[in-house]
């Protein structure tokens, strides 16, 4: 089954001559249009071999409602001429042909239509019998379905892309299509909100099902079929975009991997492997990211791993992260997994010969009081005494910070600790 889908414009029906529109426009001004006077005008540096060009909804009122011969025989459409030849010489035979108009007739009063520049007059419903009798002659065995976009709001018009959006994707809800059809969509006619509105909507409905037909933007008379993965690898392109900057490396590598699997690009492979190796950094498997990092960029990068302190660098920028995405509670505790696993990562490199780990985790020894004597003095009474029996107390918590404090004095007031331990500390299981 094919499909097009086309969108309407002012540009679309043209007058080869004026001869005979002064006196038909003269008749029904007067009754249906504030008495304006649309005199048909041809583009800025055009020839004289170019033809007239009114409003849209001028055009339908004069000759669209007055569909005789002779009217039609003044008519040219020179975007569907091309069009329409395009999918002729590729001998592609239309099951059926849906042609969106757009109507604004419910947000603008008469004082609006005043002016000759309100959108209201390039509104393309009226065509409809202009556009009909030439699509039914062009393909006569095409079924032909019309759709409109009829806002309700000045402020959600035409020109609006959200309501715009919502407008099309009603519109285009009910079209059901088998997985072998193609559908052909022309979409730049109309404001520039409908034509992304087109593009956005097709796509995501139809997918590489997709095929777009557009004219040369200076030549006319000449259109080009597009396949739907151009235009699909630059929306995903920029979605994956908006994502990587939110570092959401799963949602990144959803939109990607498809492309990446079917590239040949040596590229491509690099690209998928550095994307696991930052999903493993977002789950704050630092571990398992600085093996991933090194294995696609090589031991040139191994130096920055070998710091006692790179962990904790790691975790404060995934706070950092969390905090930017609005996500204040995974900030929270990784703000304290930075503090708590920096100040670790301190004690062991420090203190090689004191620290230990088993099952349990890292255990400082009863051999640091040959270092720090007044260590065991500012622990609490409870902690005093389970170190002097077990010989042994657990790395974490208030024993690791008495540590840093005893071998850091120093840190006993430093601004940017205190504030975690001494205030937070208390707030963070609430």
């Amino acid at each position: 089954m094919n499909i097009w889908i086309i969108t309407t414009g002012s540009s679309d029906v043209q007058l080869k001559t004026d001869k005979n529109w002064n006196h038909t426009h003269r008749q029904i001004r007067n009754k249906r249009y504030n008495n304006h006077n649309f005199i048909p005008e041809r583009p800025k540096n055009a020839d004289n071999n170019e033809p007239f060009q009114v409003p849209a909804r001028v055009m339908g009122i004069v000759y669209g409602e007055h569909l005789i011969d002779e009217h039609y025989d003044d008519i040219c459409f020179p975007i569907f001429d091309a069009l329409s030849n395009k999918l002729e010489k590729k001998k592609i035979f239309l099951d059926k042909i849906i042609i969106i108009f757009t109507d604004q007739s419910k947000i603008f009063d008469n004082p609006d239509k005043k002016y000759l520049q309100c959108p209201f007059w390039q509104d393309t419903c009226t065509l409809k019998p202009i556009i009909d009798k030439y699509f039914k002659a062009r393909f006569t065995n095409s079924e032909l379905e019309y759709k409109y976009l009829i806002p309700t709001s000045k402020k959600a018009g035409l020109d609006n892309w959200d309501s715009t959006l919502n407008l099309v994707e009603d519109s285009l809800s009910d079209i059901k299509v088998e997985e072998d059809s193609t559908i052909y969509v022309s979409h730049q006619a109309g404001t520039p909100a409908i034509s992304s509105a087109i593009q956005f909507m097709t796509l995501a409905k139809f997918g590489n099902q997709v095929q777009f037909l557009v004219s040369n933007e200076y030549q006319k008379d000449i259109a080009y079929l597009i396949p739907s993965p151009k235009y699909l690898w630059a929306m995903k392109l920029q979605e994956a975009t908006a994502l990587l900057q939110r570092h959401d490396y799963d949602g990144v590598k959803d939109i990607l991997e498809p492309y990446l699997r079917k590239s040949k690009e040596p590229v491509a492979k690099k690209i998928n492997q550095l994307l696991e190796t930052a999903i493993q950094w977002n789950y704050a498997n630092f571990k398992a990211f600085a093996d991933g990092f090194i294995e696609v960029m090589g031991d040139v990068e191994k130096e920055r791993f070998d710091w006692w302190w790179w962990t904790g660098y790691e975790a404060a920028y995934l706070a950092v992260v969390r905090l930017e995405q609005g996500n204040t509670v995974e900030a929270l505790f990784h703000s304290f997994r930075a503090v708590e696993g920096t100040i670790l990562e301190w004690a062991i490199n420090k203190y090689p010969n004191h620290t230990y780990e088993n099952e349990h985790g890292w255990k400082l020894k009863y051999s640091i009081l040959q270092k720090l004597p007044n260590y065991m003095d500012i622990l609490s009474k409870n902690q005093q005494s389970n170190f002097e029996k077990y010989k042994t107390i657990g790395l974490f918590g208030n024993a690791l910070f008495k540590l840093l404090q005893t071998a850091q004095p120093e840190y006993k007031t430093h601004p940017y600790i205190n504030i975690v331990w001494d205030d937070a500390r208390e707030e963070r299981n609430k």
